[in-house]
């Protein structure tokens, strides 16, 4: 039986694959802290579900505007001894015209309820510029 933590994994994934970035912010608790230790073109952290949505709608803007299409993503899904969290490595696949890449991933995520309450999302700046840009 899934949990809660990587349910709500799946429906964050279905919403990327979507395109559905309303749907997506809607899985975040009010008060969610999302970071991104590694980022260059956001903040590193941001706090609450509005200033997620604040920061990322004009990025996930940006590569809609590019053409970028997440097709799909695989990996694995690392449940822990609390139902809570979970640590997921993945890859995107993504299409921006005729190219098609992945882009690797880890996720620490946890939930609250029926939300998720944290994730802490570890990329390559590197590696989404060159897929966006090249």
């Amino acid at each position: 039986m899934a949990t809660r933590a990587r349910a709500l994994f799946e429906r964050q994934m279905d919403c990327i694959r979507s395109d559905d970035r309303a749907a997506q912010l809607q899985l975040y608790t009010e008060d969610c802290i999302y970071e991104f230790p590694f980022a260059v073109d956001r903040p590193r952290r941001i706090v609450g579900r509005s200033e997620i949505g604040r920061v990322m709608m004009p990025l996930w803007e940006e590569a809609r505007s590019k053409g970028v299409c997440v097709t799909g993503y695989e990996g694995s899904l690392h449940e822990t001894t609390d139902p809570d969290l979970l640590i997921a490595e993945f890859s995107l696949s993504i299409e921006i015209g005729p190219a098609r890449t992945t882009l690797p991933f880890v996720q620490v995520i946890r939930v609250r309820g029926e939300r998720i309450a944290a994730v802490r999302e570890y990329f390559s700046p590197q590696a989404r510029s060159e897929a966006l840009d090249g």
